[in-house]
């Protein structure tokens, strides 16, 4: 399997299907897995964003997402698997937790949280700046796990 591109009913299901891919695909980082998280962490935020096609939700497996060339999809679930196979690899728990910051609070984003309570959120180059702190939280409106801790 190369990427999801399923109809997914919910966000929930789009937390299982990242959760999928980071269990059976995390040693797709090769070496990454090496890499201090930090430096891996500001690489994951640095990849160019790419918004998924309208009505379609695009979830790659990390060796599509990591490839320079691949041009389907880099949006915010793509990043958070990304960062979520790292910590699998090193036996961390994560979670996938979606958020919105829209006034009917309908979810529309999703990152990555550890046990400890940390958020990381890959999806900008801005982010890169704010490991382990979330700087939006004045503006979210809803924030809901789509996954247990794994």
């Amino acid at each position: 399997m190369l990427l999801t591109a399923n109809h997914l009913n919910n966000v929930y299901e789009t937390g299982a299907q990242m959760r999928r891919l980071v269990e059976n695909y995390y040693t797709d980082l090769g070496a990454w897995l090496d890499v201090p998280f930090l430096i891996y962490y500001r690489f994951v935020c640095d990849l160019p964003y790419i918004k998924d096609p309208d009505d379609i939700e695009f979830i790659s497996r990390a060796r599509l997402t990591l490839n320079p060339f691949f041009n389907i999809a880099r949006d915010c679930d793509d990043k958070s698997v990304l960062l979520a196979c790292w910590w699998h690899g090193h036996g961390d728990g994560k979670r996938f937790v979606a958020s919105s910051t829209k006034p009917n609070k309908s979810l529309h984003h999703v990152f990555m949280q550890l046990e400890n309570g940390i958020f990381c959120d890959a999806t900008y180059p801005k982010n890169k700046n704010f490991f382990g702190v979330y700087p939006f939280f004045e503006k979210i409106t809803r924030l809901a796990p789509l996954t247990d801790y794994f």
